[in-house]
């Protein structure tokens, strides 16, 4: 959101919808439309956020070149100043950059101190770099651990479950998975379509419960259509038969060797 001026007033609406309809995270990040975004996210959750902020989990990131220790902290505090709000529920490394993963750490142990971040995580992380981000947390003695890997996740692109998702969830490491309906193709489907029809559903729910399925998952779709905002909060109350994840497996293969983490 935030690249077209001319719908700013249908983002702030579908930001606002969504609020009304219950979804209670906003991902944004500093490089959204260069930090526009976020701005929008704070016009949006206006009177909502002076008396409900407790109820809302807020997730921005700090882009790799600004994440040494002083650069986290000024991109944090740009941030919040543009979300109009006082902290952030999780604060990410939007992926891996020059500066030290300790520095980027120093950097978010600082906020956390100052009460700008209740917790922090990564983003775009795969096995390797989620395992020397731990050992970089130990390196400063930090109390404190990565709380989420913000990654993407659909059912056409499974990648993470080989290697990734099983030591994410031995750490303690939440999933966020974005772009949850791939490249917005899963909602076309034809096989995808016709299995959720069968449920009464649609594609981009059935794609959407199928994430939702797994323990301590968040999928972030992004949309401003107010319909399919509506539809899409839906997915978080459809329980799985194995029969149908079954059928998404035979749709969908997971894949059996260790692969190149996807990024888009």
């Amino acid at each position: 959101m935030g690249e077209d001026p001319s719908q700013a007033k249908v983002e702030c609406a579908a930001i606002a919808h969504a609020l009304e309809v219950g979804y209670r995270l906003i991902d944004t990040a500093e490089m959204y439309a260069d930090g526009i975004a976020e701005s929008l996210v704070g016009k949006a959750l206006g009177s909502f956020a002076s008396s409900r902020r407790t109820e809302v989990t807020l997730v921005s990131k700090v882009l790799p070149h600004n994440a040494n220790k002083n650069g986290t902290i000024k991109a944090c505090e740009a941030s919040l100043r543009r979300m109009q709000c006082d902290y952030l529920d999780h604060y990410l490394l939007h992926w891996q950059g020059s500066h030290s993963y300790e520095s980027t750490i120093d950097g978010f142990l600082t906020l956390q101190e100052r009460g700008l971040i209740r917790h922090f995580g990564v983003s775009n992380f795969n096995l390797d770099a989620l395992q020397s981000w731990r050992k970089a947390e130990e390196n400063v003695g930090s109390s404190s651990r990565a709380q989420s890997n913000q990654v993407y996740y659909a059912l056409n692109q499974r990648g993470i479950e080989f290697d990734l998702l099983p030591a994410m969830s031995s750490l303690n490491v939440a999933l966020m998975a974005y772009s949850p309906l791939g490249t917005g193709n899963l909602a076309q489907h034809a096989g995808l379509s016709l299995l959720a029809a069968e449920h009464g559903l649609s594609a981009a729910q059935l794609s959407l419960a199928w994430i939702l399925r797994h323990p301590h998952a968040v999928a972030i779709p992004k949309s401003t259509q107010l319909v399919r905002i509506e539809e899409n909060w839906q997915a978080g109350q459809i329980q799985l038969t194995p029969t149908t994840l079954t059928q998404l497996d035979a749709l969908f293969q997971s894949l059996t060797r260790a692969s190149r983490l996807a990024i888009i």
